[in-house]
């Protein structure tokens, strides 16, 4: 007689994860900031370096910004108007992204809204010692980080004491080991000069002449504080919009406005915040038939209506005019060539720059700079300088494929003894991933 063994079955269990780990574990962490663990403190970095100079033009100030790099940490100083305490609060919440640049088509630095997410977490997931402070508007906050793994949510500790440190603007500070070995070289291990922390620094001072950089001890001095951009403030224009990116910025004040119980914004106050728009006259031809209508009375099957938008945004296009190019802000042949003889090596004589100022095929206006140089024959380095950057803001990477081919047609190599600026001004990039570090265009 026979006996057949029955194999035990495994009775899988369904498991809910909740939303607020996306950020504590270092895959998911990876794609929000778009690089393996070893760039984190460069990507964070860039990150708040973005922030700070966004927050000095809302404000009509010349940025100055400190950047210190320690053995056991890194921090930015700026001389903005400050960081909010209740905006710094809402980034705690990891159920919501926190951003104000994420649904306007506007020229900025960033669109992402998870800066400060990533600020909180990166440390506690890289080393398990999450320890960041903020101080700001006479205020030291203390953020300690760590989770609750049961719980599936973060652990935030948030003290906060009173300090004049800071007397304006911000100051940031992460915790984080062996920064000045993997930021500024100190430790050849895990060092890469493509991603040092004064390349980066400088990369930012070649495309912002109203800003002057401090890195430890040396200083990159602004060229023109009085030069002119666009502003992240500085009203978006219609001209810029789909129907799909119109539809998306309304149904997200919509959407603010249910969380608040509120309904406040008219059809016409809408309208009126669009460049080309202010006049009384215009907005009342454009939003006759919404007289008193607000944006929520727009809702059609939990949607905008679609009928509505079309209508909107052809009538707004045809109520303004669209900006011309150059308003997106040229950075200039004067200050890109001061950069190129002090900070790449370039011979004088050898520099040729050129810019186009154009609108492509979507409708976007675009500001296209190249700035090209030989080395001099007594620099030491004799290997090619490459910077690009888009709106103001370097590139990590390689984010324009396109512009990787054009180089390598041009037979521009690595160990060639010349210095390459390319900078691209454009309302809006389409990036493929969170991270920002590629763009389709």
């Amino acid at each position: 007689m026979s006996v057949t063994a029955t194999a035990a079955k495994l009775d899988r269990q369904v498991f809910e994860t909740s939303r607020e780990l996306e950020f504590f574990s270092e895959k998911e962490l990876m794609m929000q900031i778009g690089y393996d663990q070893d760039l984190w403190p460069i990507a964070l970095l860039k990150e708040l370096l973005d922030n700070a100079l966004d927050a000095c033009e809302v404000a009509g100030i010349a940025p100055q910004i400190e950047v210190k790099i320690t053995k056991n940490s890194f921090s930015v100083a700026d001389n903005g108007p400050g960081l909010p305490e209740a905006t710094m609060l809402r980034s705690m919440d990891y159920l919501v992204r926190v951003t104000d640049k994420a649904y306007y088509v506007s020229p900025t630095r960033g669109q992402m809204g998870n800066a400060l997410k990533a600020v909180w977490a990166a440390g506690f997931v890289a080393h398990g010692n999450g320890i960041i402070e903020v101080v700001t508007g006479g205020q030291h906050h203390t953020v300690t980080v760590s989770l609750d793994r049961i719980g599936q949510k973060p652990r935030m500790v948030h003290e906060v004491e009173k300090d004049g440190f800071v007397k304006s603007g911000t100051f940031i500070k992460i915790a984080w080991p062996d920064s000045s070995g993997r930021l500024l070289g100190d430790d050849l291990s895990f060092y890469n000069e493509r991603w040092e922390a004064g390349r980066l620094i400088e990369s930012y001072a070649a495309f912002n002449p109203h800003a002057t950089f401090k890195l430890n001890s040396k200083v990159y001095e602004r060229t023109d504080p009085s030069w002119p951009k666009w502003r992240p403030d500085d009203p978006t224009s219609p001209h810029w919009y789909t129907k799909e990116t119109l539809r998306d910025l309304i149904a997200a004040y919509v959407a603010e406005e249910r969380r608040h119980n509120e309904k406040t914004k008219t059809v016409r106050a809408f309208v009126s915040e669009f460049r080309g728009l202010t006049s009384t006259i215009r907005q009342k031809k454009i939003t006759t038939e919404y007289s008193g209508v607000y944006l929520q009375d727009m809702v059609k099957d939990d949607d905008i209506d679609p009928a509505f938008v079309e209508k909107l945004l052809a009538d707004m296009k045809a109520e303004s005019k669209p900006p011309k190019p150059a308003k997106l802000g040229i950075i200039g042949k004067e200050h890109l060539m001061q950069w190129m003889i002090k900070n790449g090596g370039a011979a004088e004589k050898s520099i040729k720059y050129k810019r186009t100022i154009a609108t492509d095929e979507d409708g976007m206006p675009y500001v296209i700079e190249v700035a090209f140089g030989v080395h001099k024959k007594d620099e030491k380095s004799s290997r090619r300088i490459l910077r690009t950057g888009m709106n103001w803001t370097p590139a990590l990477g390689d984010p324009i494929p396109t512009l990787t081919r054009v180089i390598q047609e041009m037979r521009i190599d690595s160990h060639d003894p010349v210095t390459l600026l390319v900078h691209l001004a454009r309302p809006r990039f389409e990036f493929v991933d969170r991270g920002k570090t590629r763009v389709d265009w």
